[in-house]
């Protein structure tokens, strides 16, 4: 362990018998056993001439744990841990590192009133997390964390919030314990931002922000079609959610990109999506709606100008659990660019503890992939029509499971035409508790 893990060891790591000069002082604790069963086939290369079958089994155990310090201070702590049990292709079953998920002290009242400051290893989403969801997308779902600083202002029914991140490709801010050294992103992200909420109008959420990012140190060789040069890269943008008469909902988001890449190629982008929402106080309290998702894409025909939306932070499975790693053969995993994609969505709960969700995409690229007529991409912008379904159920507090399946059948963005399936089962177990005050 280096001076720099000690550091945050020591900054971060409570112990129930830490104890300080209030009352206020407790322990909140906490655990969760998700088993997930996934069973995925041709959604690389959506063609048989490849076997590329998966099969598999993840357990992911988290414990994390709570001290209040004093009355406006907590501090945080998580661990995680996830194996992988892979039965097609066959794979030896080994034990995975553990790692923290979170470690931040939590200030919420910093000087003045309104003001608070969280820092450290922490999640953050925002909206529909078409900016701000996934710190660390080659992580999958095993965590979803930021090394961030957030400081914030309220007043009445609004907030605004600083942000600085820092998400390097592999975690060399914490110790790990049976360090596997997993690659986490492409390359190292840093960003600075500000995000604004607003809730004073009646019926209406308003949100602007701006981000400045830097991607550093790509380490792929500079052949290969998917790396990318240092960058830097703002984004600006909002989003409106607006409730109407007779239970109708729109909501939209859109934002702009500029900045430049190495060594002189100007970066260009835009990405949003816009739906409306109708529900119903019927007895199975079913809703629909419908809309559109945009990223922009790059111009194969203009080599001194990237205009592809970069997705930032937004990389997880907001759309598709199955796209997401269909995208890895494009710019990465849950790389969200070049993709225009119409979508209806109907939910219901036909019994309590139960819902259901069926939807409907159809996709589409702005540009043909710059490989066009490679042995997965071909010469269209057809990406082609993706079906879900999805079950969910909540026993209790304690136990909840779901059950989704995909299915893509592709057009003609790809050269081969054989449909994809995903298919997920997750079963979780969490367990709560705390010991009160102590003195």
């Amino acid at each position: 362990m280096n001076s720099r893990h000690a550091f945050f060891v020591l900054l971060l790591l409570p112990t129930p018998f830490l104890r300080a000069q209030s009352s206020e002082n407790r322990f909140e604790y906490g655990f969760e056993q998700r088993i997930l069963s996934e069973n995925w086939n041709n959604l690389f290369d959506y063609g048989d001439s490849a076997d590329d079958q998966r099969n598999q089994v993840r357990y992911r155990t988290r414990g994390w744990g709570k001290v209040g310090l004093t009355e406006n201070i907590d501090v945080y702590v998580g661990l995680m841990q996830e194996t992988y049990q892979v039965m097609v292709p066959r794979s030896p079953y080994r034990f995975d590192e553990v790692a923290f998920e979170h470690a931040y002290i939590d200030i919420k009242k910093l000087f003045v009133k309104g003001l608070s400051l969280r820092v450290g290893r922490q999640n953050i989403m925002k909206g529909e997390g078409f900016l701000l969801t996934e710190g660390n997308p080659y992580d999958g779902s095993r965590s979803s964390y930021f090394n961030a600083a957030n400081l914030a202002y309220s007043w009445r029914k609004s907030k605004i919030e600083l942000m600085a991140i820092s998400d390097p490709r592999t975690d060399r801010y914490l110790p790990r314990y049976h360090d596997r050294s997993r690659q986490l992103v492409e390359w190292d992200e840093q960003a600075l931002g500000t995000y604004y909420t607003d809730n004073n109008l009646k019926n209406t959420s308003i949100e602007a922000y701006y981000f400045y990012k830097k991607d550093t140190h790509d380490r792929r060789a500079p052949t290969n079609y998917q790396f990318q040069p240092d960058r830097h890269v703002s984004t600006a943008g909002g989003r409106v959610v607006r409730q109407f008469r007779r239970d109708w909902e729109a909501t939209g988001e859109m934002a702009l990109q500029w900045g430049h890449q190495r060594p002189s190629t100007s970066v260009t982008g835009w990405g949003g999506y816009g739906y409306l929402k109708k529900y119903w106080r019927t007895a199975w309290k079913p809703s629909a709606s419908a809309g559109y998702w945009g990223m922009s894409g790059d111009d194969p025909a203009t080599k001194d100008k990237v205009e592809g939306w970069d997705p930032l932070f937004g990389r997880g499975g907001r759309i598709s659990g199955l796209y997401l790693y269909s995208l890895m053969r494009e710019r990465g995993v849950g790389y969200w660019s070049n993709l225009g994609a119409w979508q209806s969505e109907f939910t219901f709960r036909p019994v309590r503890p139960l819902t259901g969700r069926l939807a409907y995409f159809r996709m589409n690229a702005f540009h043909t992939f710059p490989q066009g007529g490679s042995q997965i991409f071909g010469n269209g912008t057809g990406r082609g029509n993706l079906y879900q379904a999805q079950l969910n159920v909540a026993v209790n507090k304690h136990w909840r499971a779901s059950a989704l399946y995909e299915r893509m059948s592709p057009g003609t963005f790809y050269a081969q035409r054989c449909p994809s399936y995903f298919l997920r089962f997750d079963t979780f177990f969490t367990f709560t508790g705390g010991l009160g005050s102590w003195h």
